[in-house]
């Protein structure tokens, strides 16, 4: 009987002696841990979202492909980018070309295909259409 409450004794020391040092052991938290989590960065108001009304137009790199695709246009001679409308993986392009009222149905076709072709080789990652006003 005193050995087998000896035995019982010593055990629940060794467990105890163990428990207290789960906190050295990797992956525990402890709720210190828990409450002060976060703590370390800078609180701040301005938020991270590249959506946010801040950052129109510069989301993604809009901008800049908006502006390419008007340059690669312009250096067409006789043509005049009125409006160009990005929409996830695809971009409308509404251009002017001299002389487009006496053209015929063909060669207003031909000269789409030729304004699809440069915004493509410019930015090759947007479906293209173009309109001809």
């Amino acid at each position: 009987m005193l050995r087998a409450l000896t035995v019982i004794v010593i055990s629940a020391f060794i467990l105890a002696a163990c428990g207290f040092q789960m906190e050295n052991y990797q992956g525990e938290t402890s709720r210190d841990d828990v409450e002060n989590m976060g703590m370390n960065e800078k609180v701040t108001t301005d938020t991270q979202n590249p959506r946010s009304i801040k950052y129109v137009g510069d989301t993604w790199g809009l901008k800049q492909d908006r502006e390419l695709i008007k340059e690669s246009v312009e250096q067409m001679p006789g043509v005049n980018v009125k409006r160009v409308i990005l929409e996830a993986s695809r971009v409308w392009v509404s251009v002017d070309i001299d002389g487009e009222k006496d053209m015929s149905k063909a060669e207003k076709e031909e000269w789409k295909k030729e304004i699809e072709q440069t915004i493509y080789q410019a930015v090759p990652r947007y479906d293209v259409d173009v309109k001809i006003r």
